[in-house]
This record gives structure tokens, sequence and C-alpha cells, in this order.
């Protein structure tokens, strides 16, 4: 739940600011609003060094199960690894450039410069090294002191001997500092500094929870001393005053924490600049749905928590687009492999796998109900599809339409003779049906499954969506309207198609009946729109109040993707298992393994991409302002 904030003036003598701030951190429950003009206090030279010794260890970072037994403190080790990265960096940079002067010299081999530097002095010639583009050396007769030394790429390579130095027209002169043979022992010692300095960083890569830690110790003294440094002077600086932000579950605990101190707290009116910060309060399943809550975004702190209902509906929306309970088991195993891995694991990691055990266990039970495992097609007969909610309500429905002898029944009629002497729905399913390349098609009852999932589509979204209404429906009226208008469109828009829905072939209510209460629901929830919202936004407000029926109609279509996405993923699953059959025993078993590890991939993607999607754009639409801050209170960091 989302805790109201009460700000508070902090008070107290100057010699009790340490003391306070300390037991204000070790509480964790005070977000301190500063009061003083002071410029903001840098992070610390000590938590820089922590932060950049830390980004280059992740680096290098892999398992290990041996220990760390730290000779130095955490500031020192990082401003070793510091100063190992910078010289690591330089050494690259010089082995780049030794690279580029081998590569550019190679042509003329190796030879000693002290040699020929004497050899300059006693012969009393220059030696001069040239280049030239090799076009234009096959055009041109050098001169007899000029000896061709090789061609490496588009490039000709000269030595010239002379008594003065000489330059020529289209050649560049090459200036050799060091010969080959020199650079390619220092790049040799380069490699050997730069394996040992990267054996070091490696090596202390197995001290990145101890640097975490340092860093963790670092911020919460900055912290701590930030926090201080806002606090205000008063009356000459015996005082020191502050503001800050307490929930209102906590106030009785800061009372207790300044029961003790000469310290003293009154709260103070918010003002309209003020940016209230959002302070969530939320322990199991609705701590899960908080995390998904922060994937999209903050709620404003006047908004209701939608953790649990995100949570709840993301669980559901994931199920029926994965609608295979198969899969469901091996998302199940994946938890509980994760659950027994981290057994000591806590805060979000714990959360995440509670997380894939609720989804996993969704997507069974749904799978159940749909009678959907690995794709694989299970006979109308078989006790799994018999007991599955879908198939009884497939049964329901042919009852049904055998009872009114209406279209649907005569349509299948002609197609199929022998279901004029079907006793019951399930044996109407079983003999609208024919033989296809070896296989049986059951017509009747996949038309049926596909036209019940849909309807059940849409039916999720406008209870999802009058749901949103109905939590805001204190703040926007129009809410009751727009729910009997969605109501309405549901009962009313199957005239149009001739379509049956369950609701009539369940008996809750006949068609005849449905058409007239949602055409009066319908065009009623439109002038309760109207009028409402007359009333509240008076002249043109409420005409534009209603163009939003289209946004409306288009939100609840939009829960049409749960059904294509289950559709999809049930003929992806289906299909790998028909090829995986006709490929043999080898090749099948590869093609069902690698198709059904494909559409688990994707299925996982889609089922949450779009199960958030429905919450965080549909159902958010209309319940849900955002774009808060959170709470962020002084308190000591600790490792997770």
């Amino acid at each position: 739940m989302i805790v109201p904030l009460h700000k508070y003036l902090i008070l107290g003598t100057r010699e009790e600011v340490d003391r306070f701030f300390k037991l204000a951190q070790r509480a964790g429950f005070m977000e301190f609003i500063g009061l003083s003009n002071k410029k903001a206090l840098e992070m610390s030279e000590e938590g820089k060094t922590l932060l950049a010794a830390i980004k280059i260890l992740r680096a290098h970072a892999v398992p290990s199960d041996e220990p760390y037994h730290p000779s130095l403190n955490p500031t020192q080790l990082a401003e070793e690894v510091v100063k190992w990265n910078e010289e690591h960096e330089r050494l690259l940079e010089e082995q780049r450039i030794l690279h580029a002067e081998i590569a550019r010299i190679a042509p003329f081999g190796d030879f000693s410069r002290p040699e020929l530097d004497q050899l300059e002095r006693e012969g009393k010639r220059v030696f001069q090294f040239f280049c030239m583009k090799n076009d234009l050396a096959r055009e041109w007769t050098p001169p007899p002191e000029v000896i061709y030394v090789g061609t490496e790429y588009d490039l000709a390579y000269f030595v010239a001997i002379h008594k003065e130095r000489t330059q020529y027209p289209k050649m560049i002169e090459m200036i050799i500092d060091r010969p080959l043979g020199e650079l390619r022992k220092r790049l040799y010692e380069l490699r050997l500094e730069l394996s040992k300095i990267e054996e070091s960083i490696h090596h202390s890569a197995r001290a990145l929870p101890y640097l975490q830690q340092g860093l963790l110790d670092s911020l919460n003294a900055y912290h701590l001393q930030l926090a201080k440094h806002d606090a205000a002077p008063q009356l000459g600086g015996s005082l020191f005053a502050i503001e800050a932000w307490v929930p209102e579950t906590k106030v009785k605990a800061m009372h207790g924490l300044l029961s003790g101190l000469d310290v003293c707290a009154e709260e103070i009116a918010v003002e309209l600049k003020d940016k209230i910060p959002t302070y969530q309060e939320n322990k199991g399943a609705a701590k899960i749905g908080e995390d998904l809550v922060h994937v999209y975004d903050t709620p404003f702190w006047t908004d209701k928590d939608p953790s649990l209902w995100v949570l709840l509906f993301f669980s559901l929306f994931f199920a029926i687009i994965v609608s295979d309970a198969g899969y469901g088991l091996i998302y199940l195993s994946i938890g509980l492999f994760l659950k027994w891995k981290g057994k000591k694991a806590s805060g979000p990691l714990k959360r995440f796998t509670h997380l894939i055990l609720l989804v996993s266990t969704a997507c069974i039970l749904w799978g159940v109900f749909t009678a959907s495992f690995f794709g694989i097609e299970i006979g109308p007969n078989n006790p799994l599809r018999k007991i599955s909610f879908l198939h009884v309500l497939a049964t329901r429905k042919a009852e049904y339409h055998m009872e009114k002898r209406d279209e649907v029944y005569q349509e299948y009629l002609k197609q199929f003779p022998d279901v004029a002497t079907a006793g019951d729905g399930h044996d109407f399913l079983l003999k609208a049906s024919h033989e296809s390349e070896g296989k049986m098609q059951y017509a009747a009852l996949q038309d049926f499954y596909d036209v019940i999932l849909l309807e059940f589509s849409l039916f999720v979204g406008l209870i999802h969506i009058s749901l949103s209404f109905l939590r805001y429906l204190t703040r926007n009226w129009t809410g009751i309207g727009w729910i009997l208008f969605m109501i309405g469109g549901y009962l009313y828009f199957p005239s149009f198609l001739e379509a049956t829905s369950f609701l009539n072939f369940l008996g809750w209510i006949s068609k005849p009946v449905a058409y007239v209460i949602g055409k009066q629901l319908l065009y009623t929830g439109l002038i309760l729109v109207f009028l409402i919202s007359l009333l509240q936004k008076k002249k043109w407000g409420a005409f534009h109040e209603l163009t939003n029926a289209i946004q409306i109609f288009a939100d609840v279509l939009s829960y049409l993707r749960l059904y294509a996405l289950a559709l999809a993923g049930m003929i992806m699953a289906g299909t790998f298992n028909d090829l995986g059959m006709k490929a043999g025993f080898i090749g099948g078993i590869l093609i069902i393994l690698i198709g059904h590890l494909t559409n688990l991939t994707l299925t996982v993607m889609s089922g949450a991409i779009h199960g958030l999607r429905l919450n965080f754009l549909e159902w958010y639409h209309y319940s849900f302002e955002g774009g808060g801050r959170l709470f962020d209170p002084l308190r000591i960091r600790k490792a997770k």
C-alpha cells in the first residue's frame, strides 16, 4: 500500500546534530529536505576511487570459492587497482604504437642502429629510407644511389646512400629511430608486463565483494555527511533545523527516537511547491507486484497502490498467453531450481524466484483448463480432455445449439449428417468430424474452442478495465457510465454477428433479453457519462468525454492479443510435434527439442511483454497517475 507522508520540521541543539543523524540513519525512515543554501557536497575521493576500482574488477570477476584475505584496507586496494588499470591502458597504447611502427618499417628488415650510425661516420655517407606509391615507382627510374628494397601493399620502399641528405620528388622520407629487432624486443617485454598486470587485476577480482562493502560504508558516511551538511544553523549556530518526510506508520517511531535527544519535531504544512515522494510499504505477494509496477513507472503519492492488482492479472495474462501445462511444469522446475540454488537469497532475487513459481503455477492451472500439454493432440475421449473446463464449455455450447436447432446446428448438420443422431453435446463434437491425411479432424470441437477462448479474452478485458474504473470511481464518477457502456456493448454487439455468448449457452441470459438489456445499457451508459461530465466539467468538456468511447472500445479489443498469442503458441507447438514425427527418431528428437525450446523462449517474451503491457497501458489508463518519485530516506545501505 502507499502510505501517506507527513512533513516535519526538526529542531535541536548543535551538540546533538551528529548523534541525531547517526540514529536517523540507523532507523532509516526519514527523508531529509535541505534547508541550507550551501552547495551540494561532492562524493569523497575515497568513494570515487572505490567506485572506479569496482567498475574495473567487474570486467575480470569470475565465480570463485577461494576466500580472499585482504592485506590492505578497501581504499588502499582500490588505489592499487586503479593504478594497475592506468598502467595497463598506458601499456596497451604503447603496444598499439609498436605494432603500427613495426608494420611501417618491416620492409627494411632488421639492422643495428649503432652499427649504421658508425658506418655513416666512418664512410662519410648518409643512409636515408624512402617510400612512394607503387604505381608511381613503376614509371620512375631511380638514380644509382637509390636502392629498391621491396613492395608492401601499394607502397614501394627504397634506401638511398649519398654524401648529403637529399630529397626526391614524390618520395616520402621515413625516419627510423629504432630498428625492427629493437621494436620486437620491446614488444615482447611489453607483453610480459601486460600479462603481469592482468594477473594482478584478475587476482584482485576476488576482492570485489570486499570493495563493494567498502563502497557501501563510504556511501553511508557520505550520505550522513550530506544530511548534516543540509541542516541549517539557527540562533547564531546554537541550534540546527532541517525538514523531513516521515511515513505515517513511522511517526511514533520518530518520536521514540527523539525522546532521548535534545531534539524536537513539529509537523508543518505541505506547500504546493513540495514534491512529495511516494512511500510503498508492501510485504509478501504485494512486494512482488511492487517490483513489477516499478518496471514501468513509480506511482504518484496520491495513487492507490496497484501492486497486487498488477501481480494478479499479470499472472493470469501470462498463463493465458503460454496456454500449456507442460511449459508451466518447465517454468516451475526452473523456479524450484533457483529457489534451491539460492537458499540464502533475499530481496529482489528471492522475489523474482517467487514470481516464477507463481506464474508457472498459473500456467499449469490454465493448461489443465485448456487440456494443452506440449502441443500434444489429446483425443476428445481422453479423461484429461473431458475434465478440462474448456471442453465442458464446448459441450454445453453444442447442447445449446442442438436444443435450439439454430443456424449453427444446421450448418454442421449439412457438413456432418451424423450429428443428427448425437445424444449429447460431447457426442455432437465427436460426430462433427472428418478424416484428413490419416488423422481425425474435429471441426466443431476446434471451432467452439476458438470461439470460447476469443470471447473469454474480451470478457477478461471488460472485467479488467471495469475494475480500473471502480478503483478510481470517487475521482471520476463517469466510470459508472463507462462500465455500463462496456457491459451493454458486450451483450448487444453479438446481435450484429448472430453470435452465441457463453452467457447464453450457460443459461444465464437468453439472446433476446441480452440484446434488449445490452442496447439499453449501452445508451444509458453514454447518457450517464454525458450528464456526469456535464455536472463536473460543464460546457464542452462533456462532449469531449464522449469521445473516450472509441478509446475504451479499442482498449477492450486490445485484449484479443491474449487469444491470438495463445493460439500462435499452440499452433507452433503442434507444428514442431508433427515435423518431429515425420523426421525419424534422431532428427525428430532434435526438431522437437529445438522447436519447443524456441517456443518456450517466445512464450516467455510475449507473456512478459504483453502481460505487463495490458496492465501498464490499457489498465493504467483509467486508474493510475504515475510520475512519482520514490521515497529515499537516509539509511544504512547494505549489500544485497
